[in-house]
Parts: structure tokens; C-alpha cells; sequence
């Protein structure tokens, strides 16, 4: 059974916000580009490895969590999956890795060789470790001891040379179903009731990283971000209201809300208030009454009287 579903990361969707409103030449521009492409190809290798391990059908019970993220001993460690069986626990570390990948171990190495080009990378078994390590140490605090294995799974069809035996199964993520369902399971150590329970304590302890608001996280400032309604259409033009409607001056599209994508930005990038003023700057409005209903309209909490009123989220 899933007990927790995976939600697209905040940092992803926050560097999302920041590249449409940076400008081309900006010097973090070409950082933050790349940034962005490995955290989607990550996520996509994710959602890959989520399109086969939900087609599992065990016939023993199990307890699934996709993006379970963990504080212990003042560190937080992030699993990209975590499947609860009747006799272990298992760790599963996703990869979205082109190229051809040899993996060596003493000392433990991960190597990708594309385009011509060789480097060696952070290696996921190291990753994996340290996270089961965490994981025996969160557990036992709570008084449960169950064996935690890792799983390694690669989204990208890879050449692949495992030079070496691991204790870690490393294999595509349309095989893990596979090795899922031949998997012999041992002596049930905790019973079905007590894996839902672990569950709900690990969703409970979830604590997602957030970053907002990324200009504080990223040390940038306000005048760094473009303003302005982006044109969903051709992300090129500002939008102008128009006749009770936003126009694109550049592709001439048109939107009734595409303020509504502003304030997630304005949320995402610059502070957790906006006040009418703000609004109106960041939107180019000029009409103090036209910016009122706006905010008046878009579910945000509206807080504070007169010159003092301010809108948030919570």
C-alpha cells in the first residue's frame, strides 16, 4: 500500500519561478540553468521509477513512501523511496544518469563517461549508506529494530559495468518489480498493523526543505527579479491589463488570471506578504483599486488595516 505520494520538490518548483524572471545575463544565470536541468532530470528519474514500483502487486504486505525526508541528531537525510516490509526495510536511492556508468569499489567509485568525457560523481552507494545509518538510528529511538537494505535504481537505460559484489542491489528501474516479487521474504518481525504504524510516524516526522524565499536562500536581491505578468504563450512578452483582461503584447494572447502565476512567484522569490503597493509594482498596475481586487479575489489572507494591510498565504 503507498502511504505517501511524491509531490514535486519546492526547490524545483521555486528555481522554476527564478529562471523565467532572471534576466539572460545575469552572472548566476548559467548556475542556475544547470541547477534546474539535473534537479528535473532527477525528478523525471523518479516519476519513471514511481510508474513501475506502483504496478507492484506483492503477495506479502508492504508499506510504500515515496520522498520521506528525516531529521536525526540534527541532520536531515532524504530517501527518494522507502518500502516497509514484514521482515526489513528497504532504501531506495533513484538516478537519472546518461552516458555509459562503471561502477568500482575499494575505494568506492561511480564514473560516467559521456560525450567523450569522463568524471567521477557522487557516488549513491556512499548515499545510501549513510542514510541507513540514520534510518537504524531514527528506528531505534522508537524502539524498532529491523535490518535496512539499499536499492539503487537507474531511470536511464545505461551501459552499465559493475566491476564489483555489493551488499546494495544496483539495477534498472523497470527490474525492480521484478527482483520485488522473487524476493524471499524471512521472519516476519513486525506485523501488519505495526508497519502501518511506522508509516504514519515517518509521514508525521516528514519535514520537507523549504526554501522560500528563494532571493533570502540564494543571497540576491528585489532588483535582481524581472517583473511583470510572464506570457505563458511565448514567456518572452509582459502582459498588460487591458479591458479587464490580461493581453501579451508580444504574442497578443490572453489571460483572465495570469496574476495568479505572479503572486506563486512573488511567494516563491521574494517574501511570505505582499501588500498593495508591492502588488502593483511587481504586476505593473497602476490602479490601487483594480490591484485591491485583485488580491481581494486570489484566496490569499487578507491581515492589518488601512496603510497596514499586507496579504499571505497563511
Amino acid at each position: 500500500m503507498i502511504y505517501k505520494k511524491r509531490n514535486k520538490p519546492l526547490m524545483l518548483i521555486g528555481l522554476e519561478s527564478l529562471i523565467a524572471r532572471l534576466p539572460n545575463d545575469h552572472y548566476q544565470y548559467s548556475r542556475i540553468e544547470e541547477d534546474l536541468r539535473k534537479r528535473r532530470a532527477g525528478f523525471a528519474g523518479e516519476l519513471n521509477f514511481d510508474k513501475y514500483i506502483n504496478e507492484f502487486r506483492p503477495t506479502y504486505p508492504m508499506a510504500l513512501m515515496h520522498d520521506v525526508c528525516l531529521l536525526q541528531n540534527g541532520v536531515y537525510f532524504q530517501m527518494d523511496s522507502v518500502m516497509i516490509l514484514p521482515d526489513r526495510i528497504l532504501l531506495f536511492e533513484v538516478k537519472n544518469l546518461a552516458g555509459t556508468l562503471r561502477v568500482k569499489t575499494d575505494p568506492i567509485q561511480f564514473i560516467q563517461e559521456q560525450n567523450d568525457e569522463r568524471r567521477i560523481i557522487s557516488s549513491p552507494l556512499t548515499e545510501l549508506d549513510r542514510k541507513k545509518i540514520f534510518m537504524d538510528l531514527w528506528l531505534k529511538e522508537r524502539g524498532i529494530n529491523l535490518p535496512i537494505e539499499g536499492v539503487i535504481g537507474l531511470a536511464f537505460t545505461n551501459e552499465l559495468y559493475n566491476e564489483n559484489q555489493m551488499d546494495i542491489v544496483l539495477a534498472f528501474t523497470q527490474e525492480i518489480p521484478i527482483i520485488l516479487y522473487n524476493m524471499t521474504i524471512g521472519v516476519e518481525r513486525i506485523s501488519r498493523n505495526e508497519m502501518k504504524k511506522i508509516s504514519f510516524e515517518m509521514i508525521n516526522a516528514h519535514q520537507e526543505y523549504n526554501p522560500f524565499p528563494l532571493i533570502k536562500t540564494m543571497k540576491m536581491s528585489r532588483g535582481e527579479i524581472k517583473a511583470g505578468v510572464i506570457c505563458q504563450s511565448c514567456r518572452t512578452g509582459k502582459m498588460q491589463w487591458i479591458e479587464k483582461r490580461w493581453i501579451c503584447i508580444t504574442c497578443h494572447s490572453v489571460s483572465a488570471d495570469g496574476h495568479q502565476q505572479l503572486l506563486s512567484d512573488w511567494f516563491y522569490l521574494i517574501d511570505t506578504k505582499i501588500t498593495n503597493r508591492e502588488f502593483r509594482s511587481f504586476s505593473m498596475i497602476a490602479d490601487r483599486s483594480v490591484a485591491k481586487r485583485m488580491l481581494k479575489k486570489s484566496g490569499l489572507l487578507m491581515n492589518g488595516k488601512a496603510k497596514n494591510t499586507f496579504y499571505s498565504k497563511e
